[in-house]
């Protein structure tokens, strides 16, 4: 039967890693969840998409790198006529 001295219990490291390792994986779980539900409520992804596509949008429909109700009045078939058939 051997005696433990207070020395010998604080250097005993037996677990250590254990602890370590839950410490480890509680924390990465809670930092997990706190970013997934930053980007679910920030509607982060949804941004990403939809802003880039409204300038996108104004292109399809009127070659005008602007959004779409802008880009309308700057179509080349909105501007005025600037020759006529008879250009006296």
């Amino acid at each position: 039967m051997t005696k433990f001295s207070s020395k010998s219990l604080l250097k005993n490291q037996h677990g250590q890693f254990l602890i370590e390792a839950v410490l480890l994986m509680v924390l990465s779980v809670g930092l997990l969840t706190l970013g997934l539900k930053f980007l679910k409520d920030g509607n982060f992804l949804s941004n990403l998409i939809s802003g880039p596509w409204q300038r996108v949008a104004g292109m399809i429909e009127s070659g005008v790198w602007d959004t779409a109700d802008k880009a309308a009045a700057k179509h080349p078939n909105q501007s005025g006529r600037l020759l006529s058939v008879d250009p006296k």
